[in-house]
């Protein structure tokens, strides 16, 4: 598959230098921030299959509110990933460990965040059956991962690169009984914002699983450096809507700020 992630990766080095100073205007930083814990939690789970939409899952974080049609344990998860999420070092100082990792894991899924110890599969026939690692060796293997996955790199090509590889290598690890998908997001948002980033939305759950067999089928990590490269410049377009309806705002003097708490 001829995928050149090259135009985006400008785009992104574009809209960091435009966004930085945004940081330090807290009636933007803080309603980006906000609204991605509540984008993140509700784009994490729907990549699982939960049907809430971001509306619902808004609702049930801040007002408890629930209506028909879903299960409870779909209201669950949206309230302990979001628990998660909120957790995101947007300052960029939280190194990634497995110390870290199990933490986010527990959160996500209220267990122990203990690395499993029996024999899972993933997918399906139809998407082609994948075997994790035995429970045996995923100490070793968590090992290996935690030693090379928090990178002193500045070029942002090479950034997301790296990012999607640990992705991947995380995700074929799958080190837990239960929260594999969600805790490897974690993961991976925590490594952008620690390279001075923003989070990854990732709107295309087809590309995203396809980038996965894609993988699995001849090594090549193109497509999902196209998904994480996707999802961070969905995150640029939502801070940049906050600064222009913030910009309008300034623009009609007369009205008072009401901050959210």
């Amino acid at each position: 598959m001829e995928i050149d992630i090259t135009d985006k990766i400008k785009q992104i080095i574009k809209l960091k230098d435009q966004t930085l100073a945004l940081q330090e205007n807290n009636m933007v930083w803080e309603p980006f921030m906000k609204d991605m814990s509540y984008r993140l939690s509700w784009n994490s789970n729907s990549l699982e299959g939960n049907t809430l939409s971001l509306d619902e899952t808004i609702n049930v974080i801040e007002y408890d509110s629930v209506c028909s049609g879903h299960t409870y344990s779909e209201y669950r998860e949206a309230i302990s990933l979001y628990q998660a999420v909120v957790k995101l070092d947007y300052q960029g100082k939280t190194p990634i460990t497995q110390s870290w990792i199990r933490t986010m894991n527990a959160m996500i899924t209220n267990m122990n965040g203990e690395y499993r110890t029996g024999q899972v599969y993933i997918g399906s026939v139809a998407e082609a059956i994948y075997y994790p690692p035995q429970p045996e060796k995923i100490s070793e293997l968590m090992e290996s991962y935690e030693r090379d996955i928090n990178q002193d790199e500045k070029d942002i090509k090479k950034i997301v690169s790296h990012i999607a590889k640990k992705h991947v290598q995380f995700e074929r690890i799958h080190p837990f009984a239960d929260g594999n998908g969600r805790t490897g997001r974690m993961i991976m948002d925590q490594q952008l914002l620690n390279h001075g980033l923003l989070p990854a939305v990732i709107l295309n759950n087809s590309k995203y699983r396809q980038a996965f067999r894609q993988y699995d089928k001849n090594g090549s990590m193109v497509l999902m450096e196209s998904v994480i490269a996707n999802g961070i410049l969905e995150s640029y377009n939502i801070l940049q809507v906050i600064e222009k309806k913030y910009k309008i705002f300034k623009e009609k003097p007369s009205q008072t700020v009401k901050k959210r708490n």
